[in-house]
């Protein structure tokens, strides 16, 4: 229990600062880009904000803590969040008063400017009452970011405010402030150079349009199984490549080995691939019929001599073969003032 408070009491900290951090905040605006506040919201997460979390939480280690309690203590913090991450559940009594909530957490992922900035709290919300960081719901919010943002591309996701940051940096003249670009907060900006312009889109009133892509049944069904194809993919990586027991493997081993770099391309291409079919650009279709010939090509050489391919290659090259044919039938059907 003494690790699980301190763990959290680490993640207050990590969490507030990233909020308040320009270069911190670059990697955790994944999290709240969402204008939907459900259980997908908990996986949106930018793996550089997994790397700052990683060396933030070596206190722990410090401490005198060992690997297992540390993990224990982040699978409970991860799974917790399963729970916060929630619309439907009201308030809870007197656990508001000890517990962080969904009730406290819808609040943290608020745009309106009485709530932002508060609740950074993963379990316990006495760190937020401690540290006067704590507001109460008293309506639902508006969700996602001051800014906007509306893509569905996992790219533009991770990247687009580290390039918000490096685009001031080079407009402003001082060198001072082309530091303090990345560690002021987000709402600081040099005197020289204005915030970029917002990526929301405004009706005939002037009042923000909730962001919302309108996609068939037919085009998430299509996209869903390719995900799950995209997901296997990653799983091979993981598991079939996993490193035996005292052992190494270095980063020459890894470039030089062609099943992984196929693996890795296969999923860094589908990930764009997947956003570009969700957003139904002018290109998706073509792109995606690339997708799937760059995956059967790319198996059909690299995998041909493993000891599983008598099955991997034919069960391979039907799917994208019955993909390929799904998708010439959704390019058919494409209505052409889609853009």
């Amino acid at each position: 229990m003494i690790a699980l408070v301190f763990f959290d009491f680490l993640a207050y900290w990590f969490h507030r600062f990233s909020h308040e951090v320009n270069f911190l905040w670059a990697a955790h605006i994944v999290h709240h880009q969402s204008e939907e506040l459900n259980l997908t919201t908990v996986f949106r997460a930018s793996f550089v904000a997994v790397i700052f979390r990683a060396f933030f939480f070596v206190w722990m280690a410090v401490a005198g803590f060992d690997v297992f309690t540390i993990a224990t203590c982040t699978l409970v913090l991860g799974s917790f969040q399963l729970f916060t991450h929630s619309r439907v559940i009201g308030k809870l009594g007197f656990i508001e008063w000890f517990l962080t909530t969904p009730s406290h957490h819808r609040v943290h992922h608020a745009r309106n400017e009485k709530y932002m900035d508060h609740n950074y709290s993963h379990i316990f919300i006495i760190w937020d009452r401690m540290f006067g960081t704590f507001i109460e719901e008293n309506e639902e919010p508006q969700y996602g970011i001051t800014t906007g943002f509306e893509s569905a591309s996992a790219y533009n996701a991770t990247f687009s405010y580290w390039n918000n940051l490096f685009t001031r940096a080079a407009r402003t003249k001082k060198i001072s402030n082309k530091i303090k670009v990345f560690t002021k907060g987000p709402a600081w900006t040099p005197d020289d150079v204005p915030h970029l312009l917002n990526e929301y889109k405004v009706d005939e009133k002037g009042e923000r349009v909730h962001h919302k892509i309108l996609v068939s049944f037919e085009l998430v069904a299509y996209v869903l199984i390719n995900a799950a194809i995209t997901l296997s993919a990653f799983a091979a990586l993981i598991i079939i490549y996993k490193p035996k027991p005292d052992t190494q493997i270095t980063i020459g081993e890894l470039l030089a080995n062609p099943q992984i770099l196929s693996l890795v391309g296969i999923i860094l291409l589908s990930i764009f691939a997947h956003a570009k079919m969700i957003e139904q650009t002018k290109t998706a279709v073509y792109f995606d019929g690339f997708r799937l010939i760059a995956i059967g090509t790319l198996i059909f050489l690299v995998f041909n001599a493993m000891p599983y391919s008598a099955w991997l290659l034919p069960t391979a090259l039907g799917i994208c073969s019955l993909m390929f044919l799904w998708l010439i039938k959704i390019g058919v059907q494409r209505k052409p003032e889609v853009s």
